[in-house]
């Protein structure tokens, strides 16, 4: 995807948090979350404790 088709906000199924595009960008450089699969719209992660988190994009 190109930056101007990037989601802007995900949620994050298991808890129902919402994390901003910026936020995910900043987890990802930081080492915080690292991505285990990535699919149209849907991000998977894995924390740094080891659990996973589905980050599902939030239509404007």
């Amino acid at each position: 995807m190109t930056p101007s088709t990037e989601p802007r906000e995900f949620r994050i199924e298991e808890t129902g948090a919402h994390v901003s595009g910026l936020e995910l960008e900043l987890h990802l450089f930081f080492g915080v979350w690292a991505v285990v699969e990535r699919h149209e719209g849907r991000w998977v992660v894995a924390t740094e404790d080891g659990e996973r988190r589905t980050l599902v994009s939030v239509s404007d």
